[in-house]
């Protein structure tokens, strides 16, 4: 669950409105809470009236589609003054989650809201204490692009003492430096400055798991890739089931079968898919 310094309730219609200067206010509405992500929309008034944005939403992107769109993009963050650290922008075991965060708020938005997306990634240390490392983007549909501008990537939560709570986790704004790095996109990507990128989302190779790949034990891994290649254009197909174990017992076998009549057929999404589908392969093992 996210931590009360969220201060984020998703049980709110409207969350509560920030103060910007010059008689503006933001409005937030919580559309995704689900573990350690979530999703908002972010709108901004003046003297009483919603400022226009003119987004192209509401936007219905499948959310497995804008997983592998995610799984293209690295970022590079300064080690030293001679060394720089590689890795992707949203941690793996995160994608799916986060591609159901915001795909359920580009399909809510309004075209004066964009879309906020916030995940924490938390790294245990000697099974009992752990450290939170924050990421943060926005989103919005604009010319026919999805656009994203990365204001943190697994950026670490700073320690507070004894008895000290934190602070409300930072936003990302757009055009707003709050750590430094710069965003690594593919060939698919339109570089639109430091950390901010657009993409046609309807291109075909976004319809397979090119960057990403799943365990049989319902693991998502990263794929390493070298070379850009020219990807041939692909058919849109649900991805492919991995085999299961041989020793499975029948009623996990029976199980796996429901679970991927319910994936086929549009009932749960692709970040539930994989959930259950790890359950019920670490049970039926037993």
């Amino acid at each position: 669950m996210f931590p009360r310094l969220l201060k984020l309730p998703i049980h709110l219609c409207i969350l509560a409105t920030l103060a910007l200067g010059c008689g503006t206010r933001v409005i937030r509405t919580p559309v995704f809470e689900k573990g350690v992500i979530e999703s908002y929309l972010r709108s901004y008034q003046s003297g009483g009236q919603t400022l226009e944005r003119g987004f192209e939403h509401p936007a219905v992107i499948a959310p497995v589609r804008l997983t592998h769109v995610l799984s293209f993009i690295d970022v590079e963050l300064p080690k030293s003054k001679k060394k720089t650290d590689r890795r992707p922008a949203i941690p793996p075991e995160l994608l799916y989650g986060v591609g159901d965060a915001l795909g359920a708020a580009l399909e809510q938005a309004g075209p004066d809201d964009e879309v906020v997306v916030r995940l924490l990634r938390q790294d245990k240390r000697l099974g009992i204490f752990s450290q939170d490392f924050l990421t943060a983007f926005v989103a919005y549909v604009k010319d026919g692009s999805l656009t994203l501008f990365f204001s943190h990537s697994d950026w670490e939560l700073p320690k507070f003492g004894a008895g000290q709570e934190r602070e409300e986790l930072p936003e990302p704004r757009e055009g707003v430096e709050q750590q430094r790095f710069r965003v690594l996109p593919s060939d698919a990507f339109i570089t639109l400055g430091p950390r901010t990128l657009a993409v046609d989302w309807r291109n075909k190779r976004f319809a397979e798991p090119e960057r990403i790949e799943v365990s049989p034990l319902g693991q998502v891994r990263r794929r390493e890739i070298l070379l850009e290649e020219v990807i041939e254009p692909v058919e849109e197909a649900a991805p492919e089931p991995v085999a299961p174990p041989e020793s499975l017992s029948p009623a996990a076998l029976r199980d796996l079968a429901d679970l991927e009549e319910a994936r086929r057929s549009g009932k749960i999404t692709e970040g539930e898919y994989q959930q259950r589908r790890a359950r019920i392969l670490g049970a039926g093992s037993d």
